[in-house]
Protein backbone atom coordinates (compact mmCIF):
# COMPACT_ATOMS: atom_id res chain seq x y z
CA UNK A 1 0.00 0.00 0.00
CA UNK A 2 2.37 2.45 0.96
CA UNK A 3 4.77 1.84 -2.44
CA UNK A 4 1.76 2.28 -4.38
CA UNK A 5 1.06 5.62 -2.69
CA UNK A 6 4.72 6.30 -3.60
CA UNK A 7 4.24 5.40 -6.81
CA UNK A 8 1.22 7.92 -7.13
CA UNK A 9 2.82 10.16 -5.71
CA UNK A 10 5.69 10.56 -7.68
CA UNK A 11 3.37 10.12 -10.86
CA UNK A 12 1.37 13.39 -10.31
CA UNK A 13 4.71 15.48 -8.97
CA UNK A 14 5.90 14.10 -12.66
CA UNK A 15 2.77 15.17 -14.42
CA UNK A 16 2.26 18.51 -12.86
CA UNK A 17 6.09 19.41 -13.31
CA UNK A 18 5.73 18.46 -17.80
CA UNK A 19 2.22 20.32 -17.16
CA UNK A 20 3.82 23.62 -15.71
CA UNK A 21 6.50 23.70 -18.60
CA UNK A 22 3.90 23.12 -21.47
CA UNK A 23 2.27 26.14 -19.78
CA UNK A 24 5.37 28.25 -19.65
CA UNK A 25 5.31 29.22 -23.30
CA UNK A 26 1.52 30.27 -23.15
CA UNK A 27 1.89 32.40 -20.16
CA UNK A 28 4.80 34.26 -21.78
CA UNK A 29 2.86 34.57 -24.33
CA UNK A 30 -0.37 35.93 -22.82
CA UNK A 31 2.20 38.02 -20.72
CA UNK A 32 3.64 39.68 -23.73
CA UNK A 33 0.59 40.12 -25.58
CA UNK A 34 -0.47 42.62 -22.25
CA UNK A 35 3.13 44.36 -22.48
CA UNK A 36 3.74 48.22 -24.19
CA UNK A 37 6.64 47.80 -27.07
CA UNK A 38 9.07 49.44 -24.95
CA UNK A 39 8.67 46.17 -22.05
CA UNK A 40 9.03 43.43 -24.45
CA UNK A 41 12.57 45.00 -25.16
CA UNK A 42 13.69 45.60 -21.83
CA UNK A 43 17.06 44.17 -20.55
CA UNK A 44 16.38 41.65 -18.30
CA UNK A 45 13.42 40.48 -19.62
CA UNK A 46 9.80 41.81 -17.73
CA UNK A 47 7.77 38.96 -16.88
CA UNK A 48 4.75 40.62 -15.45
CA UNK A 49 3.15 43.31 -17.31
CA UNK A 50 3.59 46.63 -15.42
CA UNK A 51 1.50 48.67 -16.34
CA UNK A 52 -1.24 46.03 -18.50
CA UNK A 53 -2.24 47.19 -21.62
CA UNK A 54 -4.35 46.14 -24.52
CA UNK A 55 -2.70 48.58 -27.49
CA UNK A 56 -0.92 45.51 -28.86
CA UNK A 57 -4.45 43.50 -29.29
CA UNK A 58 -6.02 46.53 -30.43
CA UNK A 59 -2.95 47.49 -33.28
CA UNK A 60 -3.98 43.68 -34.59
CA UNK A 61 -7.10 44.99 -35.91
CA UNK A 62 -5.59 47.88 -37.31
CA UNK A 63 -2.52 46.02 -39.01
CA UNK A 64 -4.87 43.12 -40.15
CA UNK A 65 -7.93 42.25 -41.41
CA UNK A 66 -8.68 39.67 -38.37
CA UNK A 67 -12.05 39.17 -38.91
CA UNK A 68 -11.70 38.16 -42.52
CA UNK A 69 -8.94 36.15 -41.69
CA UNK A 70 -10.79 34.27 -38.61
CA UNK A 71 -13.57 33.93 -41.10
CA UNK A 72 -11.62 32.17 -43.62
CA UNK A 73 -9.75 29.63 -41.06
CA UNK A 74 -13.07 28.75 -39.46
CA UNK A 75 -14.78 28.41 -43.23
CA UNK A 76 -11.91 26.15 -44.53
CA UNK A 77 -11.73 24.08 -41.10
CA UNK A 78 -15.09 23.13 -41.49
CA UNK A 79 -15.37 22.37 -45.08
CA UNK A 80 -12.13 20.16 -44.10
CA UNK A 81 -13.79 18.43 -41.47
CA UNK A 82 -16.43 17.47 -43.29
CA UNK A 83 -14.61 16.20 -46.60
CA UNK A 84 -12.21 14.41 -44.29
CA UNK A 85 -14.49 12.87 -42.01
CA UNK A 86 -16.44 11.48 -45.35
CA UNK A 87 -13.62 10.33 -47.16
CA UNK A 88 -11.75 8.71 -44.18
CA UNK A 89 -14.77 6.85 -42.99
CA UNK A 90 -15.72 5.60 -46.32
CA UNK A 91 -11.85 4.21 -46.97
CA UNK A 92 -11.93 2.54 -43.06
CA UNK A 93 -14.89 1.09 -43.26
CA UNK A 94 -13.86 -0.45 -47.19
CA UNK A 95 -10.85 -1.69 -45.31
CA UNK A 96 -11.91 -3.01 -41.25
CA UNK A 97 -15.69 -3.97 -42.30
CA UNK A 98 -15.94 -4.44 -46.09
CA UNK A 99 -12.37 -5.71 -45.84
CA UNK A 100 -11.84 -4.96 -49.84
CA UNK A 101 -9.37 -7.47 -51.95
CA UNK A 102 -5.83 -6.42 -51.06
CA UNK A 103 -7.13 -4.80 -47.64
CA UNK A 104 -4.13 -5.77 -46.02
CA UNK A 105 -1.23 -4.30 -48.90
CA UNK A 106 -3.42 -1.29 -48.75
CA UNK A 107 -3.09 -1.06 -44.82
CA UNK A 108 0.85 -1.12 -44.76
CA UNK A 109 0.64 1.59 -47.95
CA UNK A 110 -1.40 3.85 -45.64
CA UNK A 111 0.75 3.40 -42.58
CA UNK A 112 4.03 4.04 -44.86
CA UNK A 113 2.39 7.22 -46.25
CA UNK A 114 1.77 8.23 -42.20
CA UNK A 115 5.69 8.40 -42.64
CA UNK A 116 5.96 10.35 -45.53
CA UNK A 117 6.38 14.28 -45.38
CA UNK A 118 3.64 15.97 -46.64
CA UNK A 119 5.36 18.95 -47.72
CA UNK A 120 6.92 16.44 -50.73
CA UNK A 121 3.01 16.97 -52.41
CA UNK A 122 3.14 20.63 -52.03
CA UNK A 123 4.20 20.67 -56.17
CA UNK A 124 1.85 17.96 -57.27
CA UNK A 125 -0.94 19.68 -55.52
CA UNK A 126 -0.31 23.41 -56.84
CA UNK A 127 0.03 21.43 -60.10
CA UNK A 128 -3.78 20.06 -59.62
CA UNK A 129 -4.99 23.10 -57.69
CA UNK A 130 -3.54 25.26 -60.91
CA UNK A 131 -4.77 23.04 -63.83
CA UNK A 132 -8.45 23.22 -61.96
CA UNK A 133 -8.11 26.78 -62.51
CA UNK A 134 -8.93 27.40 -58.33
CA UNK A 135 -6.34 29.32 -57.37
CA UNK A 136 -6.30 32.08 -54.99
CA UNK A 137 -9.70 30.74 -53.47
CA UNK A 138 -10.84 29.31 -50.30
CA UNK A 139 -11.22 25.61 -51.94
CA UNK A 140 -7.85 25.62 -52.55
CA UNK A 141 -7.16 25.65 -49.06
CA UNK A 142 -8.70 22.79 -48.40
CA UNK A 143 -9.25 20.63 -50.84
CA UNK A 144 -6.02 18.74 -50.89
CA UNK A 145 -6.27 17.99 -47.31
CA UNK A 146 -9.64 16.24 -47.71
CA UNK A 147 -7.77 12.26 -47.90
CA UNK A 148 -5.73 12.13 -44.48
CA UNK A 149 -3.87 9.16 -44.50
CA UNK A 150 -3.43 9.33 -40.03
CA UNK A 151 -7.49 9.78 -40.69
CA UNK A 152 -7.84 6.60 -42.46
CA UNK A 153 -5.81 4.87 -39.59
CA UNK A 154 -7.53 6.14 -36.85
CA UNK A 155 -10.79 5.16 -38.27
CA UNK A 156 -9.52 1.80 -38.90
CA UNK A 157 -9.14 1.27 -35.44
CA UNK A 158 -12.32 2.11 -33.90
CA UNK A 159 -14.28 0.47 -37.03
CA UNK A 160 -12.30 -2.88 -36.38
CA UNK A 161 -14.01 -2.70 -32.65
CA UNK A 162 -17.16 -2.23 -34.34
CA UNK A 163 -19.52 -5.95 -33.59
CA UNK A 164 -19.55 -8.00 -37.14
CA UNK A 165 -23.35 -9.34 -35.61
CA UNK A 166 -24.82 -6.21 -36.15
CA UNK A 167 -22.96 -5.49 -39.63
CA UNK A 168 -24.53 -8.58 -40.79
CA UNK A 169 -27.88 -8.48 -39.74
CA UNK A 170 -28.18 -5.21 -41.39
CA UNK A 171 -27.03 -6.92 -44.67
CA UNK A 172 -29.68 -9.26 -44.15
CA UNK A 173 -32.28 -6.87 -43.96
CA UNK A 174 -31.73 -5.14 -47.02
CA UNK A 175 -29.13 -2.35 -45.70
CA UNK A 176 -26.52 -0.68 -47.95
CA UNK A 177 -23.22 -0.07 -47.08
CA UNK A 178 -23.73 3.57 -46.77
CA UNK A 179 -26.68 3.09 -44.27
CA UNK A 180 -24.44 0.56 -42.19
CA UNK A 181 -21.70 3.44 -42.25
CA UNK A 182 -23.87 6.07 -41.73
CA UNK A 183 -26.35 4.56 -39.09
CA UNK A 184 -24.48 1.95 -37.19
CA UNK A 185 -20.82 2.32 -37.75
CA UNK A 186 -20.51 5.99 -37.32
CA UNK A 187 -22.42 6.15 -33.99
CA UNK A 188 -20.71 3.53 -32.21
CA UNK A 189 -17.38 5.70 -33.33
CA UNK A 190 -18.44 8.77 -32.73
CA UNK A 191 -15.66 9.10 -30.30
CA UNK A 192 -13.03 8.87 -33.01
CA UNK A 193 -14.90 10.93 -35.97
CA UNK A 194 -15.04 13.63 -33.15
CA UNK A 195 -11.16 13.04 -32.58
CA UNK A 196 -10.55 13.60 -36.11
CA UNK A 197 -12.47 16.16 -36.16
CA UNK A 198 -10.26 18.49 -33.48
CA UNK A 199 -7.01 17.23 -35.18
CA UNK A 200 -8.12 17.99 -38.58
CA UNK A 201 -9.00 21.51 -37.38
CA UNK A 202 -5.69 22.04 -35.45
CA UNK A 203 -4.45 21.44 -38.68
CA UNK A 204 -6.28 23.43 -40.51
CA UNK A 205 -5.82 25.80 -37.93
CA UNK A 206 -1.76 25.79 -37.62
CA UNK A 207 -1.33 25.81 -41.19
CA UNK A 208 1.19 28.17 -42.53
CA UNK A 209 3.08 27.04 -46.15
CA UNK A 210 -0.06 25.87 -48.13
CA UNK A 211 -2.14 29.19 -48.39
CA UNK A 212 1.05 31.04 -49.01
CA UNK A 213 1.81 28.70 -51.65
CA UNK A 214 -1.70 28.96 -53.47
CA UNK A 215 -3.31 32.07 -52.81
CA UNK A 216 -1.93 35.56 -53.19
CA UNK A 217 -4.72 37.32 -52.03
CA UNK A 218 -4.67 38.54 -48.49
CA UNK A 219 -8.45 38.23 -48.42
CA UNK A 220 -8.14 34.87 -49.37
CA UNK A 221 -5.49 33.74 -46.45
CA UNK A 222 -6.09 32.19 -43.18
CA UNK A 223 -4.56 32.60 -39.25
CA UNK A 224 -1.51 31.11 -39.93
CA UNK A 225 0.11 33.47 -42.96
CA UNK A 226 -1.75 36.38 -41.66
CA UNK A 227 0.67 36.23 -38.52
CA UNK A 228 3.57 35.83 -40.41
CA UNK A 229 2.82 39.36 -42.13
CA UNK A 230 3.31 40.82 -38.36
CA UNK A 231 6.98 39.79 -38.67
CA UNK A 232 8.70 43.04 -39.84
CA UNK A 233 11.85 43.12 -41.81
CA UNK A 234 14.07 44.48 -39.50
CA UNK A 235 11.94 44.70 -36.07
CA UNK A 236 9.12 42.75 -34.85
CA UNK A 237 6.81 43.86 -32.51
CA UNK A 238 6.46 41.40 -29.95
CA UNK A 239 3.41 42.23 -27.89
CA UNK A 240 1.53 42.98 -31.23
CA UNK A 241 2.25 39.21 -32.62
CA UNK A 242 2.16 37.65 -29.53
CA UNK A 243 -1.94 39.11 -28.98
CA UNK A 244 -2.68 37.70 -32.33
CA UNK A 245 -1.37 34.46 -31.37
CA UNK A 246 -3.28 34.70 -28.13
CA UNK A 247 -6.43 35.59 -30.09
CA UNK A 248 -5.90 32.78 -32.92
CA UNK A 249 -5.54 30.21 -30.06
CA UNK A 250 -8.38 30.77 -28.26
CA UNK A 251 -11.01 29.51 -30.10
CA UNK A 252 -8.74 25.92 -30.05
CA UNK A 253 -8.07 26.33 -26.35
CA UNK A 254 -11.99 26.59 -26.43
CA UNK A 255 -13.01 23.86 -28.19
CA UNK A 256 -10.19 21.33 -26.21
CA UNK A 257 -11.55 22.53 -23.18
CA UNK A 258 -15.13 21.82 -23.81
CA UNK A 259 -14.63 18.29 -25.42
CA UNK A 260 -11.53 16.95 -23.54
CA UNK A 261 -13.07 13.87 -22.13
CA UNK A 262 -14.16 12.67 -25.02
CA UNK A 263 -10.83 13.38 -27.14
CA UNK A 264 -9.13 11.99 -23.99
CA UNK A 265 -11.53 8.30 -23.91
CA UNK A 266 -11.73 8.49 -27.74
CA UNK A 267 -7.58 7.33 -27.93
CA UNK A 268 -7.60 5.36 -25.17
CA UNK A 269 -10.03 3.08 -26.21
CA UNK A 270 -8.14 2.96 -29.80
CA UNK A 271 -5.19 1.82 -28.21
CA UNK A 272 -3.33 4.65 -29.59
CA UNK A 273 -0.16 6.92 -27.91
Amino acid sequence: MVVQYRIRWWTYLAVTIVGLVILVPFAWMASTALMTTGQTLQVPPTIIPSPFTLDGTLEVFNRLPFGILLSNTIIVSIGRVLGTIVICSMAAYALAIIKVPGANVILLFVLALIMVPGDIFIIPSYSIITSMRLTDTLVALALPSLFDVFGVFLLYQFFRGVPKEMVEAARMDGASHLRILATIVVPIARSGIISLAILTTLAEWKELLWPIVVNRSLDKMTLGPGLALLRGEYTTDWNVLMAAGLLAALPMVIIFLILQKRFIASFARSGLK
